[in-house]
């Protein structure tokens, strides 16, 4: 009679398999948090820096010429990450598919995007970046 590992097992398998699908429901929810958290400080910013620019002086430039031209680039990384947030992986280096690096490489970048806010009451820990295997 063939005997079954632990793994092949089904309720085994069910059991691994529910398992991933909470990690993954959990992925998701962290990610879509962060782009919530970041696209809540880029609107924040960019109300201060309209806010100051009205309250100077006429002729008083109070930002630097970067700081709108820097809210819209984060704003356009963390926007592109939103539409494939879904498709990164659970664990680094889980799946080679063009998507879930795509996903994986986009989410890095928002993650170190976010450091800028990492004083912020409201930021987790949790959306820290990870160091890179050496």
């Amino acid at each position: 009679m063939l005997k079954l590992s632990s793994q092949l097992r089904p309720s085994v398998f069910r059991a691994n398999y529910f398992s991933h699908r909470s990690l993954i429901g959990k992925m998701i929810a962290m990610n879509d948090d962060l782009v919530e958290f970041v696209r809540s400080r880029l609107d924040a910013d960019e109300h201060n820096v309209v806010m100051i620019r009205s309250l100077a002086p006429p002729g008083t430039d109070v930002t630097l010429d970067s700081t709108i031209p820097m809210i819209d680039a984060i704003r356009a990384a963390t926007d592109l990450y939103a539409t494939v947030a879904h498709l990164e992986p659970p664990a680094r280096g889980a799946s080679r598919d063009f998507e879930a690096g795509w996903a994986a490489g986009l989410g890095a970048a928002v993650r170190l995007l976010a450091q800028a806010y990492h004083d912020s009451p409201d930021y987790r820990e949790e959306w820290r970046p990870q160091a890179l295997p050496e």
